[in-house]
């Protein structure tokens, strides 16, 4: 069974699934139930083509983190094969722990227990079932492993979590604002002393994309009616 699947994405066209473990991890059963949860719960009440889901943005944010890695090689950053795969399914996996309506409920079904902690019981898992070949890519989610830019590629102020879910979020909602210019940024993309920087002249897109964070916060995440929506089931 040929497992070097392609994905046709409408935020960036063709999405490869380059290796057999990132296959599997795709069709198990805790992936596929992204299928079913949506990217921003229940903000389609005002935007109604807000209907994407965690898969969608998963899968977006790979694609992302095969771009950067691309780049970090172009420009002479040594990266193993090994290191490339585990740094995919750590994007790949990081919302693996989303409940329904995603963050709107977040707190309320499990309390005090945040989506990446539920990430990382439900990473050990898929651990077991797969032996010890998440290992590296859970190291580089907690930031434990030793080069770390690989976690800031899957955590930090300017990530692939962040550069998917401004693009595929603006893309939905239409508010075009919100596109934070993730191609220059992602291009820009250099590392100093095993961390993740961004070459000097990217300066006015990293300013674009404070800007359009922002915008997205003020016009989408905390509209004031899918705030109140958010309260009202919540309150259920």
């Amino acid at each position: 069974m040929n497992k070097k699947k392609i994905f046709n994405d409408p935020v960036y066209g063709f999405v490869t699934v380059p290796t057999e473990l990132l296959f599997d991890l795709i069709e198990h059963p805790y992936f596929q139930r992204l299928r079913r949860i949506q990217q921003l719960g229940l903000t389609n009440f005002v935007y109604p083509g807000a209907l994407h889901t965690r898969f969608h943005h998963a899968l977006g944010a790979m694609h992302l983190m095969q771009l950067a890695l691309r780049t970090l090689k172009d420009k002479g950053v040594k990266i193993s094969a090994a290191e490339g795969e585990a740094a995919q399914v750590a994007i790949l996996l990081h919302d693996i722990g989303h409940g329904p309506l995603s963050h709107a409920l977040e707190t309320s079904i499990f309390q005090d227990v945040p989506h990446e902690q539920l990430s990382l019981y439900l990473m050990e898992r898929l651990n077991e079932q797969f032996p010890g070949r998440l290992t590296l890519a859970m190291e580089m989610f907690q930031g434990s492993y030793g080069r770390e830019f690989f976690h800031q590629l899957v955590s930090s102020q300017l990530d692939m979590d962040r550069l998917d879910y401004l693009n595929r979020d603006s893309f939905y909602t239409g508010v075009e604002e919100g596109r934070p210019g993730a191609d220059r940024l992602i291009k820009m993309l250099q590392v100093v002393n095993e961390r993740l920087v961004l070459e000097e002249k990217a300066v006015y897109s990293v300013e674009n994309f404070l800007v359009s964070r922002r915008l997205m916060y003020w016009q989408v995440y905390l509209h004031k009616a899918v705030t109140s929506a958010e309260q009202m089931v919540i309150r259920v």
